[in-house]
């Protein structure tokens, strides 16, 4: 019998919130699955948030070898403003399934994020929520979503519900409905298409944790208790249908497959946004215009005018839904004539300014002269000299409820990132020393403080996912430590005997497999492969990109 491999993504999957619900017998097919096999925290990358991620996984690789490090990628010379949405054509490298269908494994790939626009493999693929809206072309082959909804129904790509009071049920029912139809979809191409690998990804456990965390979480500001006990019957059966979910597939493989699940990022409370840019305008540099419309709209900004009052009051009209309601056309509108009343990064005098934000949890880049479009600070001594400045003023702010530091680890980009994209990553990195604190950065100027009370999401990532594994060759019992997210790639790979590409970054998790197959099977390396070019089909337009830079604000991905 062929060896298969399936691996089911959960994303934002923490043991924080699964351990719990395990004790309380709500997911017993996860236990048990555990308990038959290993189970480890897994790392996942830095920042950590969802293409970055995701693609490390697929690749093995560092972000500055496949170049995601956002959702929105910058061009070169582009400066400060919005770039381009990531899709399967911003990635360097090939995924495992690339590589396993050289030597003619074929594979099914579902719903994973930065899989669109599906590059041709040798097998199928369905794309993720990142396709734009209308788009027929998100399924490889041609004609897999016409057969699919043909049986199923139109295609469930996005999740739309966002948090409001009274409206947790519309929330729980679309998780609900996510979680059926796509592992319809699923088993269907299980029995109908022929697979030696088959990995799937589930939004709606990120989504959940981002939207509702607080109904969980007796700490959080937002927590009620009125509104937890009207709803945790149904959130509880909410998780135990995740379980079922992965049951039925674990039931649909039988025992002879090896299954591997994991997240590509953990979750917690967020309790407070730190908006840099602010801090950097405090700091002297970032400089805005002293023209008479950036005088205006800086008085202006002073007594509050902000997005942050904006969704505010949004939220108290009961009107939160617009973020992802009100459609593409009229929110852009929305948002450029909030641009000529609030500050953003169109007011920066660029002719003054060293730096400035742009990204989630903790990014600072240099107005770097020759990559910036109006960079100003030289390469070499010059612009050591203004990161050593940011990493200095990062190091010695303190938290003004408690006194500690705010920010933990500092990073330059030579600390993080290795390979031909390292020049397009942030030149300074950091994470908060505590994570309810999240930086914001891509929506320019949310705020005129610093530091503000969060809105919206209650929801955020964590460094920590889940990694879980259980198989004919898996040990049991064993906690795994030290597992990164860049280790799946490979130890995938080396579960089908396959050697591993030297130019991945990850390692294979031998301590997993039993003695007897390590044995059989020690870890090969070959020679980095290249991937040749792939046909750019299903090219973004640029109102699709606009489309999609708003539905990630409305997601909450873009601060």
């Amino acid at each position: 019998m062929s060896k298969k491999v399936l691996f089911i993504g959960l994303d934002g999957a923490t043991f924080d919130v699964l351990d719990p619900l395990m004790e309380a017998g709500i997911m017993p097919r996860l236990q048990r699955f555990i308990g038959e096999g290993v189970r480890g925290l897994l790392e996942t990358t830095i920042p950590p948030i969802t293409p970055t991620a995701w693609v490390s996984w697929m690749t093995g690789k560092n972000p500055g070898k496949h170049g995601v490090f956002e959702f929105l990628l910058r061009r070169k010379g582009s400066g400060a403003m919005p770039d381009q949405p990531v899709s399967a054509h911003s990635r360097d490298g090939l995924a495992f399934w690339d590589i396993l269908g050289r030597m003619g494994k074929q594979a099914i790939v579902t719903n994973v994020p930065c899989t669109y626009p599906p590059i041709p493999l040798n097998g199928v693929m369905i794309s993720d929520f990142l396709t734009p809206r209308g788009r027929r072309d998100f399924a490889f082959p041609a004609g897999l979503i016409d057969e699919i909804e043909s049986k199923f129904g139109p295609y469930q790509l996005y999740i739309t519900e966002v948090y409001a009071k009274g409206k947790v049920n519309a929330i729980l029912n679309q998780l609900f409905d996510e979680l059926d139809y796509k592992t319809k979809v699923n088993r269907y191409l299980m029995n109908e298409y022929g697979w030696d690998v088959f990995a799937t990804h589930y939004w709606g456990t990120d989504r959940f944790q981002h939207e509702l965390w607080h109904l969980l979480d007796e700490s959080h500001p937002f927590f009620d208790k009125k509104e937890h006990d009207a709803n945790i019957g149904r959130i509880n059966e909410y998780w135990n249908t995740v379980d079922s979910t992965v049951g039925g597939l674990l039931d649909e493989v039988g025992e002879s497959a090896t299954v591997y699940l994991g997240s590509d990022h953990g979750f917690g409370p967020i309790k407070k946004f730190l908006c840099f840019n602010v801090w950097l305008i405090e700091q002297g540099l970032l400089v805005l215009k002293r023209d008479a419309m950036t005088r205006f709209k800086r008085a202006l900004f002073r007594i509050g005018l902000t997005p942050d009052l904006a969704y505010r009051s949004a939220m108290k009209l009961g009107l939160a839904h617009l973020r992802l309601s009100v459609g593409v056309t009229n929110r852009s509108t929305l948002m450029k004539l909030g641009n000529l009343l609030m500050l953003s990064l169109e007011d920066v005098d660029w002719t003054r300014t060293a730096a400035y934000s742009k990204g989630n949890y903790g990014q600072v880049f240099i107005n770097l002269r020759g990559r910036e479009a109006n960079g100003i600070v030289e390469p070499g001594a010059e612009c050591e000299k203004v990161i050593g400045q940011v990493i200095e003023k990062l190091k010695a702010l303190k938290d003004p409820e408690t006194g500690e530091r705010l920010i933990g680890p500092v990073w330059r980009r030579e600390d993080l990132y290795t390979g031909p994209h390292s020049p397009e990553s942030p030149d300074v990195q950091f994470l908060p020393s505590d994570m309810t604190h999240k930086p914001l950065g891509t929506l320019d100027l949310t705020s005129n403080k610093f530091i503000t009370p969060v809105y919206g999401n209650s929801g955020d990532h964590r460094m920590h996912g889940i990694m879980l594994g259980r198989g004919p060759d898996i040990r049991r019992g064993v906690d795994v430590e030290g597992a990164r997210i860049i280790d799946y790639a490979p130890t995938i790979l080396h579960t089908f005997g396959v050697e591993v590409p030297s130019d991945m970054d990850g390692r294979v998790l031998e301590e997993i497999f039993t003695e007897d197959f390590m044995i059989r099977n020690p870890v090969r390396i070959s020679d980095a492969l290249s991937g040749a070019d792939s046909e750019k089909v299903g090219s973004i337009t640029d109102e699709e990109s606009e489309e999609i830079r708003e539905r990630l604000r409305g997601w909450g991905y873009l601060g």
